[in-house]
C-alpha cells in the first residue's frame, strides 16, 4: 500500500489527487489522507470531496501509522521532539527536489507514505481525461454567480485574470513567493491584446476591492466579487469557464486554467514561481510565460 498525504489549501489539494489518481494506476491499493486537517486546519480546510464529486479511498489512521511516523497530533509532535521514535514498516518518501523537474521514479516505491506538492502535468499527463471527469465541479453554481457566468458565456474572448495577494503578503510567504506585479499584469494584458480578437477581461481577486481600486487593467474590464469562505472555490469555477487565462503564482488559477481548456485558449503565466525554487515544469509546454518583474 501506498498513501498520499492531502493537505494546504485547494489548488495544492488538486495536485496532489492528480497525483494520487497517477500513483494508483501502478499501485491499485493506493489511499489518501487528509489527517493532517484535523490538527492543522488549513485555508478552507479539506475541499475536495465538498468541491468536486469525487470517492477517493481515505486511509485509515492505523495504515498511516503503519506506514510512517508522522502523526501531526500535539502527543506525536511533543514525542518526536524528544527524540522518541516509533519503529514503522514502511518508509516516509518525499516528493523529489522540484528544481531537477518531475522523475519517473517515483512510481517504482512500495509501501511508502508520500507527502509533497507534485505541481507538474507531467505526473497525470497519460490520465488527463481522468483527472478532468474527477474534478468536475459538484453542485451548480450559486445563483449570486450567474450573471458572472453569462457575461463570461456573452464575450468572444473571455479572459480570467487571477491577482493573488492575501497571504502572499506575509513576511514568511514574501520570501518564498515572486508576488505578481503591476507590471506583470501589463505586460500580460497587452499580449493577450495582441493576440486575442476582442478580450474581455474579468479579473479574480483575495482583495476584489483592492484590485478594483488599482489602474492595471484597461476600460471595460470586469471586476468578480462575493465569493469568499468555502464559497471561494466558485471563482475557480467561473475561472475555468474563460476561454482564455492570466494566472497568478497559484495553484487555484492554475486549475482554473488547465480545467479550462478549449481548442485555441490561450494561458499567460508568471515566468518565475518562487523566488529561491525553480520550478521548470510547473508551467504546461502550451501556455506562455511573462516576466513578472
Amino acid at each position: 500500500m501506498n498513501i498520499v498525504k492531502i493537505h494546504s489549501g485547494l489548488g495544492n489539494q488538486m495536485f496532489q489527487y492528480a497525483f494520487y489518481l497517477a500513483m494508483r494506476h501502478h499501485h491499485p491499493d493506493t489511499k489518501i489522507d487528509t489527517s493532517v486537517y484535523a490538527n492543522r486546519p488549513s485555508h478552507n480546510g479539506y475541499e475536495l470531496e465538498r468541491v468536486f464529486a469525487i470517492h477517493p479511498n481515505h486511509a485509515t489512521l492505523a495504515e498511516r501509522d503503519r506506514l510512517a511516523d508522522v502523526g501531526k497530533d500535539w502527543f506525536s509532535e511533543l514525542r518526536r521532539a524528544i527524540g522518541w521514535k516509533r519503529r514503522t514498516t514502511g518508509q516516509l518518501v518525499t516528493e523529489p527536489d522540484p528544481s531537477s523537474g518531475w522523475s519517473a521514479d517515483i512510481w517504482q516505491v512500495t509501501d511508502s507514505y508520500l507527502q509533497g506538492y507534485w505541481q507538474s502535468e507531467r505526473y497525470f499527463a497519460d490520465i488527463t481525461d481522468e483527472v478532468r471527469e474527477a474534478f468536475t465541479f459538484r453542485l451548480p453554481l450559486p445563483k449570486q454567480a450567474e450573471p458572472w457566468a453569462q457575461s463570461i458565456q456573452s464575450s468572444r474572448d473571455s479572459v480570467s485574470v487571477h491577482v493573488r495577494r492575501g497571504d502572499y503578503l506575509k513576511p514568511r510567504r514574501r520570501d518564498d513567493f515572486e508576488v505578481c506585479t503591476e507590471n506583470y499584469y501589463r505586460r500580460a494584458v497587452r499580449l493577450a491584446q495582441e493576440r486575442l480578437q476582442d478580450p474581455v477581461f474579468y479579473v479574480f481577486s483575495d482583495e476584489s476591492r483592492w484590485v478594483s481600486e488599482q489602474k492595471w487593467f484597461p476600460e471595460g474590464t470586469v471586476y468578480v466579487s462575493g465569493n469568499n469562505g468555502e464559497q471561494a472555490y466558485v471563482d475557480m469555477q467561473l475561472m475555468s469557464i474563460c476561454r482564455h487565462h492570466i494566472i497568478a503564482n497559484s495553484s487555484f488559477s492554475w486549475w482554473a486554467a488547465w480545467l479550462g481548456q478549449y481548442e485555441d485558449t490561450v494561458t499567460f503565466a508568471p515566468a518565475v514561481w518562487f523566488h529561491h525554487h525553480p520550478r521548470p515544469d510547473i508551467l504546461p509546454n502550451q501556455w506562455i510565460p511573462v516576466d513578472v518583474r
